[in-house]
């Protein structure tokens, strides 16, 4: 992919500066005195790292054509395709909040009757990560119950959304209580359920870059999900999952079974 040969070859400039640098430096430890063969190698190198800087620029163009042109793909893929659907829109409490902008406005563009965002809360202490004996934790509790009164229909007309997004996923904070890691994991696994056990179709979706990725929690609920909704394709590809039965993993990670998911059948 461009970008990662653009990280290749930016590691490679690098290696290249330092080594004029240490050239330049053993030239001037030996009394100031630069032989000719030795300017010949810094020259040699400076001009490695020139053509190696020229072709980082022409990656650097050929990138932002590519994302030009998988944006007008993508909103070709998107625009429409949604259109007599409900679907409601949950973000956890950790999630981008410029990626579940980003996710809104491309549900609206496919034509969705959104709801939400609804944004779950972070635990604020210790006891909402604590459970007493087998219960669950107060945490727990509380995302069990928004996701029953989502499905109660927020709609004035009382009918339940077709299908849920779901974006999770990014870093907990380190001043969040001991424990939420493993108590967020089990408060999102139960509203999971609840939403898989009613019969509505769930989509989930997180960031594409480092930090806490929930992907096998999505799987172990049965769940589709999208490790690059941050990107055109990503966003595009939840679009594609509302409309099929499809249970992958698809994005740019590891954990991902393909890029993007196959068309519904029919």
């Amino acid at each position: 992919m461009p970008d990662l040969r653009y990280h290749v070859i930016s590691l490679v400039a690098v290696f290249l500066a330092l080594a004029v640098g240490i050239l330049l430096g053993v030239a001037m430890a030996d009394r100031g005195v630069i032989s000719a063969r030795l300017q010949a190698e810094i020259t040699d190198v400076s001009n490695r790292l020139n053509r190696q800087q020229t072709q980082m620029e022409r990656l650097r163009e050929r990138t932002a054509e590519d994302e030009q042109l998988m944006q007008g793909m993508a909103e070709h893929l998107v625009s429409g395709r949604l259109l007599g659907l409900r679907v409601a829109l949950v973000s956890g409490p950790y999630a981008d909040p410029e990626v579940v902008q980003d996710v809104q406005s491309d549900l609206l563009a496919a034509g969705a009757e959104l709801s939400g965002p609804m944004t779950l809360k972070a635990p604020a202490d210790r006891r909402e990560v604590s459970s007493s004996g087998a219960g669950a934790t107060p945490l727990a509790e509380s995302y069990v119950a928004a996701a029953r009164e989502l499905l109660r229909a927020p709609e004035d007309d009382g009918v339940p959304p077709d299908a849920v997004v779901f974006v999770g996923g990014g870093r907990i904070p380190p001043e969040a209580p001991r424990g939420t890691l493993d108590a967020l994991n089990e408060a999102q696994a139960r509203m999971l359920e609840v939403w898989t056990a009613s019969g509505v179709r769930v989509v989930a979706a997180e960031y594409s870059g480092s930090g806490r990725s929930e992907v096998e929690l999505f799987q172990s609920a049965g769940v589709p999900s999208v490790d690059n909704a941050d990107s055109p394709a990503g966003r595009a590809a939840i679009v594609q999952l509302i409309l099929s039965e499809d249970d992958g993993s698809y994005g740019t990670k590891e954990t991902a079974s393909d890029f993007f998911p196959p068309p519904p059948e029919g």
